[in-house]
């Protein structure tokens, strides 16, 4: 007598709804991380930028600024010569959000030695809501990344 099986197990069933659910989990997990990578590398392009500045003004014995415009979320990049001629315009486009500054002006200047003129903080925000600040110290303007 030969026997027909016609239906699946019970362990095939639940084998082929986990491969397929782990299968459905994959994008998501690689859509969220990618959302991260582009956050973290716009705000370290924005500290090698401000880090250009300094040290562009300490090699050229120029005046070199970094203009923070939190409204239209970007920035600028300027060299003082005779006039003022822009470097870079940056503009976040990740999700991170400039939300304010303590210093005056919103203009990061670096004198010819290097050195910050005004010194503060620049207030950011991840798409997530997460706040991340950035911070130039006096004298150095060493540049420090803070994640809240």
């Amino acid at each position: 007598m030969i026997k027909e099986t016609r239906g699946m197990t019970l362990v095939e069933i639940i084998i082929v709804i986990s491969l397929l659910s782990i299968l459905l989990l994959i994008p998501s997990f690689k859509g969220n991380n990618i959302l991260n990578y582009r956050e973290k590398k716009d705000i370290s392009e924005f500290k090698k930028d401000i880090n250009y500045a300094k040290n562009r003004a300490l090699v050229e014995s120029k005046l070199y600024s970094v203009d923070i415009r939190p409204t239209s979320n970007s920035y600028l990049i300027f060299k003082y010569d005779t006039f003022p001629e822009v470097v870079k315009k940056k503009e976040f486009t990740s999700g991170v959000k400039l939300k304010s500054t303590n210093i005056k002006n919103n203009e990061l200047i670096f004198s010819y030695s290097g050195a910050p003129i005004e010194s503060g903080t620049i207030s950011l925000e991840n798409s997530k809501g997460k706040k991340i600040s950035i911070t130039i110290t006096p004298a150095t303007g060493k540049v420090n990344i803070y994640f809240h």
